[in-house]
């Protein structure tokens, strides 16, 4: 029997090893929304999948439907995020940098029951990642630019239904991330939090 093979990318936020050497993997990918995927035999050492199946990976995922999981039959790596970070000079800044981006994954894995399409909000977060690549950041900027991605996520996933939220946070919610929408959430930090801690107390996760 034949099966049909999607082609999709993805990053993977976390991993579970499952028997002696196959991997049980969670992926936010930008063609099905958050998906369990396995992995055969990726924990030996001669596996060729095994680079690009480590967790924080981007990568192209080759996969195939099973009855109840998604199987991974190959990956093609593009970029692992805690390495791209992690090999930069300036090791504290993005020490930080890279704890945002698992805040930013710990948002998606929280509020996001499923899987479901959402290309919009894939894009969102390599936007915001690569936003991080490419600036520097101080720590206060870095919690105003943590606090936007995370109202950006609750927005699209349909947590900003009342009317005053939208109008607060308008510009933020239509704007890319720019260093000045970064400073000017700080006058909004309150307000995000009190926001973002509501939805995660209603989402009763």
């Amino acid at each position: 029997m034949e099966h049909n093979i999607y082609t999709t990318k993805g990053i993977i936020l976390n991993s579970f090893g499952i028997g002696e050497a196959d991997k049980l993997f969670r992926i936010f990918t930008k063609d099905f929304g958050l998906i369990d995927a396995t992995a055969q035999g990726v924990r030996k050492i001669e596996s060729k999948n095994r680079y690009g199946l480590q967790d924080f990976s981007v990568s192209d995922f080759s996969l195939v439907r099973g009855r109840d999981i998604w199987r991974i039959t190959n990956v093609a790596p593009i970029e692992n995020l805690y390495f791209v970070f992690s090999n930069n000079l300036d090791c504290t800044e993005n020490n930080k940098k890279f704890n945002t981006v698992l805040n930013i994954f710990s948002l998606i894995r929280r509020f996001i029951q499923g899987e479901e399409k959402n290309e919009n909000l894939f894009n969102l977060i390599l936007n915001a990642i690569t936003f991080l690549k490419q600036n520097n950041l101080e720590d206060k900027d870095l919690r105003n630019f943590d606090l936007i991605v995370s109202i950006k996520i609750l927005n699209n996933l349909g947590y900003f239904d009342e009317k005053n939220q939208k109008e607060i946070f308008s510009k933020f919610l239509k704007n890319e991330i720019s260093k000045d929408l970064i400073v000017e959430m700080g006058s909004l930090k309150f307000q995000a939090e009190k926001v973002i801690g509501e939805a995660v107390e209603e989402s009763h996760l």
